[in-house]
């Protein structure tokens, strides 16, 4: 039994998150702007909350309103979000050459790793391997870019700032436009877009696609010898992402893409695609687009990045399993299976439980807003503010940042609410829950079992 001192992993990794957000909230608030003001206490925990939580939502215009040291602030607390505090206290603790405690190794593997045989110390230093080699790659391409437009020394902090930023799934610019600017630009898109693909993708997918890759048997059959997770974030990152980039092509052809040639058009859409899977950055203009358009992108908002990545939302792998099982039993298969693989019932049991909870969270959360918001407003005034509301608290729940640019306007405990969403949606429903009540299930027995009427 685990002793009352002792506190749950869970609850550590939690309170670690919460204890960041709490000193960023200070630090903020206490460096001036460019103005010499200091900014509210609400904006400065909205404005941490959104970077330690990678989001990407803002209420203050941090390319024109924060001073150098408050974009560096936040570009920290970006980069230990993304990389999760407890790691970076757990890779500190190997470089001075001491061992891992059990508890940190399990929080470690709960949020990098699917198998307890991984090995953590491997796993970690290419973590570390990977965001370094990945951001340092897309500052460079970016730089190659933004010198044209800028001096050298200012190129190189946006493309720094940028590709942390993309590669964390975050989506904070310190362009007012986010990537409007550079719609038609390849360079910037695909370097962007190749940033938030493999921060999305999960830590561990990369260390066994570069582990598989360095043994020359599994080289003769890769595909063969990658788990059923890897090949089902591989499969579900492809399909959505190509069904993404039709979506944006075929609802948006002659709204925001109208006037731009072909290729333009196939870029925007590709970019569109991948943003929403929690990364924050836009190329158009999400006040303009359609209905349908916004329907999609809160779905994809809401479905997310993959395990073990600096994105949210419910993961690629829980709407894999979701359709795995519907497919299951459309099909008559006694088993729900991928890659000819039987799926275990506690996959199943964590995906579904994890989109019921989500569904309800979002739910609270928009109506919350709309609370907080639109009060005894008439129905006939506020109809289509409730689209506006609902795509705000998908995108702070999916940690994504996209906005149809109602946040700055937003009360005080719009705010709130959303800076709760951010937070739970960055650390997930379960594990909140867990970490709330951290208590060993009970009740070793089991009641007689009946049918219900279903459909």
């Amino acid at each position: 039994m685990r002793s009352k001192k002792q506190a749950a992993p869970p609850f550590i990794l939690v309170s670690s998150f919460a204890l960041l957000i709490l000193v960023g909230t200070i630090l903020l608030k206490a460096l001036p702007t460019r103005a010499g003001t200091h900014i509210p206490f609400i904006d400065s925990l909205f404005m941490v909350t959104s970077a330690v939580c990678v989001t990407g939502l803002s209420v203050i215009d941090i390319g024109s309103e924060f001073s150098t040291w408050q974009q560096l602030t936040l570009l920290g607390l970006i980069q230990f979000g993304g990389l999760g505090i407890m790691t970076f206290s757990t890779v500190f603790i190997l470089a001075l050459g001491r061992s891992i405690s059990f508890r940190s190794r399990f929080i470690v593997q709960d949020v990098f790793s699917y198998s307890p045989q991984a090995d953590l110390h491997v796993l970690l230093k290419r973590v570390f391997l990977f965001t370094l080699s990945f951001e340092m790659a897309g500052a460079i391409l970016l730089f190659l870019r933004f010198r044209e437009d800028f001096e050298p020394l200012t190129a190189a902090y946006h493309a720094m700032f940028n590709a942390v930023s993309a590669f964390c799934n975050a989506g904070f610019s310190l362009f007012s436009d986010s990537m409007m600017r550079y719609c038609d630009d390849p360079l910037v898109s695909l370097t962007i877009s190749g940033l938030i693909i493999t921060g999305g993708i999960g830590f561990m997918v990369l260390h066994e696609l570069l582990r598989t890759g360095e043994s020359r048997i599994a080289r003769r059959h890769y595909w063969g010898q990658l788990s059923l997770h890897t090949k089902m974030v591989l499969a579900m990152t492809g399909l959505l992402l190509a069904a993404g980039t039709f979506f944006f092509l075929w609802s948006e052809w002659s709204w925001t893409l109208q006037g731009k040639p072909l290729p333009a058009k196939l870029l925007a859409s590709f970019f569109q695609s991948v943003t929403p899977r929690t990364a924050g950055f836009n190329s158009l203009d999400y006040g303009l687009m359609n209905n349908l358009t916004l329907l999609g992108t809160i779905m994809l908002m809401f479905i997310g990045a993959s395990p073990g990545s600096t994105g949210g939302g419910i993961k690629t792998t829980s709407m894999g399993v979701l359709l795995s099982l519907s497919r299951a039993r459309m099909t008559g298969a006694e088993h729900p299976h991928a890659f000819r693989r039987t799926i275990s019932p506690d996959s199943i049991s964590r995906a579904f439980s994890i989109f019921v909870v989500s569904i309800a969270v979002v739910m609270a959360g928009t109506a919350g807003c709309i609370i907080a918001e639109l009060g005894d407003a008439p129905p006939a005034l506020s109809r289509g503010q409730f689209l506006e509301l609902l795509f705000e608290s998908a995108s702070a729940f999916g940690t994504v940042g996209l906005s149809m640019g109602i946040t700055p306007k937003l009360s005080s405990w719009s705010k709130l609410i959303l800076v709760l969403l951010m937070f739970t949606g960055r650390l997930g429903p379960l594990v909140i829950a867990m970490a709330i009540q951290p208590m060993e299930m009970r009740g070793k027995f089991t009641y007689a079992e009946e049918n219900l009427m279903i459909g």
